[in-house]
């Protein structure tokens, strides 16, 4: 919504989560320029978002590429959205070493220049970001010392806090940008 705010970009916000969806409907429709900006937000998945193909200009992935069951038709479906020369950026983890047994299926799997390349796009640019670490470990590292009680969310918090601050050092802070090819 901040980005869509700053550059007057239409928005389509998808997320697997009804309720993640619900409430950001409601945080756009509490913004004063709601009714002109024309967002809109629905249930989808990384690999079935229920957009048109070549429906987005552009398409922001953030720190959700790697729970795609099927990553390889994650990417196919993000660059399946794009309009020809439109461009994808991406955030994630990525292993420092590929495969490492220490950490959970998901994250050694992930290879955004692979996925990327794969899936046809151009201009594929993967590049570390340091300084958010910085920021995420002190995250973890809170959520890992907080008292969780009997609330469930915390509690699954909590257990998310300790693993990541376990494995932290194993994994690298990216952001990948690609273009989707413009035909021809």
């Amino acid at each position: 919504m901040e980005i869509a705010a700053r550059t007057g970009a239409r928005l389509v916000g998808v997320d697997f989560s009804a309720e993640a969806v619900r409430l950001a409907r409601e945080l756009e429709h509490a913004r004063p320029d709601a009714q002109e900006r024309g967002s809109h937000f629905v249930v989808g998945d990384l690999t079935a978002t229920g957009l048109a193909p070549g429906a987005a200009h552009a398409a922001i992935c953030l720190d959700s590429i790697q729970f795609a069951d099927t990553p390889v038709a994650a990417y196919a479906e993000l660059r399946r959205v794009l309009v020809p020369g439109g461009r994808a950026v991406l955030t994630c983890w990525e292993p420092v070493e590929q495969g490492d047994e220490r950490l959970v299926e998901r994250l050694r799997r992930v290879d955004l220049r692979a996925g990327l390349t794969a899936a046809g796009f151009e201009q594929v640019a993967v590049v570390p970001r340091p300084a958010w670490r910085v920021l995420e470990r002190a995250f973890w590292q809170e959520a890992a010392a907080l008292d969780p009680g009997d609330d469930p969310a915390l509690r699954s918090f909590h257990a998310e806090g300790i693993r990541s601050v376990a494995t932290f050092d194993l994994v690298t802070r990216v952001m990948a940008s690609a273009t989707a090819p413009s035909g021809g």
